[in-house]
Parts: structure tokens; C-alpha cells; sequence
């Protein structure tokens, strides 16, 4: 008796695992192919309004299952979405931090007079160089992450923006130029990071409203058949605004380090030609934004 009982549980485990690996929607579908052969029976008896009634009802069972399939497939891209979001912050919390060591061994080194600058000190900073360039290449996977997800603009330019940036400091730190101006690169950096995070954690939070909006009522036919933004329109307006606050931000910085109405030093003059660049990045973002080239 205990063998037969151990029998029927494991074939009731085995039934019940099947119904689990079950592909959504497999039901409506065989139960659509039966009705379409009592049809096909009953067009053989020339009965056609049976046969007719049986069709109605194949055609409601693919509809069912077009809505299972559909409305999984929603799920599925949203939480793809929220894993995307959820690795974007966990990537630019890493770098933020990254970046906060760096900036404060910068600091410590700025405090270092000329004439006390010696060869450990030389040695530091090209350490805080490569730690950049370390950061950089976080840069480059977060980029290609949003890239590959496609259809944010401002985002992937606030990226793009960041490792430049990153590439400066890690040159001006291989030249031992610890100053004002690499400082002043490296605090728009962690600014810019701060307000990605900021950005990517309220998406998160919209993300977990959404949802419990959405289990309430379902979404129109036409909100299921579009793939989800990474962020919604709102928020890409808030970063392209970010971006170009960040351009006033380092033009004003810079301007307190020129001496007179016009810049001479070459590193200042650099940075400035680069913001012009800079600027009519923004621009051209901020038109792809509005006719949807990015989409």
C-alpha cells in the first residue's frame, strides 16, 4: 500500500510539474484545433450553422490565448525593463563611488605645494589616473547597455559626456595637474552621476506604481503591444535639461579660472571649444527627442 501511495505522488508531482512547464496559452489553443474539427465534421453533414457555432468558438479560444500570450509577454519586458534600470543604477553607483575616491585623493594632492611636489606624489597621481580610466570603462558598459535597449537619447548622451570627462581628468592626472580645473571636471562628474542615480531610482519607483496601477486594470490593447521605453518622455526631458545645466555649470566654472575677458590657457581654451562641441550635442538630442528619431 505505501509503494502504491508513493506511486500516485510522484506521478501526481510529475502531472503537476507538467502543468507548470505548460507553454501559456497551450489549452486555448487545443481546445480551439477540437472545435475546429467538430466544424470541419459538421461542414461534412452540411450542417453549417453547427458547424458555424463551432468556429465562433475556436476563434474565442485563439483569442484567449493571443490575450495570455500577449499580456505574459508584457510582464516579460517589463521586468527586463526593471532588471536594465535596477544594473544601470547599480553600474553608476559604483562609479559615483569610484569617482568620490578619486576626487579626494585629487584634493589631497592639490593641497601639496610646488616646491614640496616629489616623486611619490608624481607616483599618486598617475595611481588616480588609472582609476579613472577604470571608471571610463564602466562608462563604456553602461553605454553599450543603453545602446543596446535603444530607445533613450538623453541618457546615452549624459554617458558619452561622463567619459569624456573621465578621459580628461585621467590625462591631466597623468601630467600631475591636480589644480582647480581637474577638480572642477571631477565635481561635474559626481554631480552628473548623482543626478543619473537620482534619475534611474525614480524611474524604478514609477516602475513599482505602474504596476500595481496596471494589476488594478489592465492596460489598453494598444499599451501592450509596445515594447516600454527604458524612461518615459518626462524623465528624458529631465536629463536633456540636466545635460544642458551641466554645460552652463562648467562654462561658469571655467570662467572663474580665466584672468581677464579672454582665455590664454590652453588647457581652459580646450575645455571651452569642447563645451561648444558639447552643446551641439545637446542640441541634436534635443531634436531627436522631439521627432522620435530614436524610436
Amino acid at each position: 500500500d505505501g509503494k502504491g501511495k508513493d506511486g500516485k505522488n510522484q506521478q501526481g508531482q510529475q502531472q503537476s510539474q507538467q502543468d507548470e512547464n505548460k507553454t501559456p496559452g497551450r489549452d486555448e489553443i487545443e481546445r480551439a484545433r477540437r472545435e475546429m474539427e467538430r466544424a470541419i465534421e459538421e461542414l461534412k453533414k452540411k450542417s453549417r450553422d453547427a458547424a458555424a457555432d463551432h468556429q465562433d468558438k475556436a476563434l474565442q479560444e485563439l483569442l484567449e490565448a493571443k490575450e495570455k500570450l500577449e499580456e505574459i509577454l508584457r510582464q516579460l519586458r517589463e521586468e527586463e525593463r526593471k532588471l536594465l534600470l535596477a544594473a544601470l543604477e547599480a553600474r553608476f553607483q559604483k562609479m559615483l563611488a569610484m569617482q568620490l575616491a578619486v576626487f579626494q585623493g585629487t584634493t589631497t594632492l592639490g593641497q601639496v605645494a610646488a616646491d614640496a611636489w616629489v616623486g611619490r606624489h608624481t607616483t599618486q597621481s598617475i595611481k588616480l589616473a588609472r582609476d579613472e580610466e577604470e571608471i571610463a570603462v564602466e562608462a563604456i558598459k553602461a553605454l553599450t547597455l543603453l545602446k543596446e535597449e535603444g530607445s533613450s537619447v538623453a541618457f546615452p548622451e549624459a554617458v558619452v559626456e561622463l567619459r569624456e570627462d573621465m578621459l580628461v581628468v585621467s590625462r591631466r592626472l597623468e601630467e600631475s595637474k591636480v589644480g582647480k580645473l581637474t577638480r572642477a571636471i571631477e565635481k561635474d562628474i559626481i554631480e552628473s552621476l548623482e543626478e543619473m542615480i537620482d534619475a534611474l531610482q525614480k524611474e524604478l519607483e514609477k516602475s513599482e506604481d505602474d504596476k500595481k496601477e496596471q494589476d488594478q486594470k489592465k492596460q489598453q490593447q494598444q499599451q501592450q503591444d509596445q515594447e516600454p521605453p527604458l524612461v518615459d518622455k518626462l524623465s528624458e526631458l529631465k536629463m536633456l535639461r540636466a545635460l544642458q545645466l551641466r554645460v552652463n555649470r562648467r562654462t561658469r566654472r571655467l570662467a572663474r579660472l580665466i584672468d581677464g575677458e579672454q582665455a590664454k590657457d590652453n588647457d581652459v581654451l580646450q575645455q571651452l571649444k569642447d563645451l561648444a562641441r558639447r552643446q551641439a550635442r545637446v542640441q541634436k538630442a534635443a531634436r531627436d527627442l522631439a521627432t522620435g528619431r530614436n524610436r
